[in-house]
């Protein structure tokens, strides 16, 4: 179940709950995190995807649990698959995305997912499935690769 930490804020003009624990910061290379963090791309047209590890151009998402980041990760990714950052980009040449924007569209994301708790831990275990399928996919074709190239090179050895 949710138990993001919720009070009262202003998002989009409309008085909201939202997660109190959520800290989002610009990404420092030198900087080393906690366990409790992971990361979203913050410009270009894959501005908001969710990443576990940092790279430049990114926010960092810390949170107090690692049950909470967990949560939030795959909230973000559905925001980000849904196209909910694409209106909060700015600039012509290298869209970007403004800290402050993505932090109130995450709040309310966790507001709606707070009150929707079952369908998203449902939401949560689908995505998690899919994405270890998409994984064991990915290998599957890396093989498949290797296996033509091994071949090819051992017709014309």
């Amino acid at each position: 179940m949710l138990n993001f930490t919720l009070h009262s804020c202003e998002v989009h003009g409309k008085n909201e709950k939202a997660m109190q624990t959520l800290k989002i910061k610009t990404h420092r290379i030198s900087t080393m995190y906690g366990s409790n963090c992971f990361f979203l791309l913050s410009k270009g047209y894959n501005a908001g995807k969710p990443l576990e590890k940092p790279c430049p151009n990114c926010f960092v998402v810390i949170l107090d649990s690692q049950a909470d980041k967990e949560k939030l990760f795959w909230l973000c990714y559905c925001l980000w698959k849904s196209s909910k950052y694409i209106p909060l980009l700015v600039g012509s040449a290298i869209p970007a995305l403004h800290i402050k924007e993505v932090e109130k569209e995450i709040r309310l994301a966790a507001s709606k997912a707070v009150a929707r708790q079952q369908e998203f831990q449902k939401l949560v275990h689908q995505l998690q499935a899919f994405h270890k399928l998409e994984t064991h996919l990915h290998l599957q074709l890396k093989l498949v690769a290797r296996i033509k190239s091994e071949l090819a090179y051992g017709f014309l050895k």
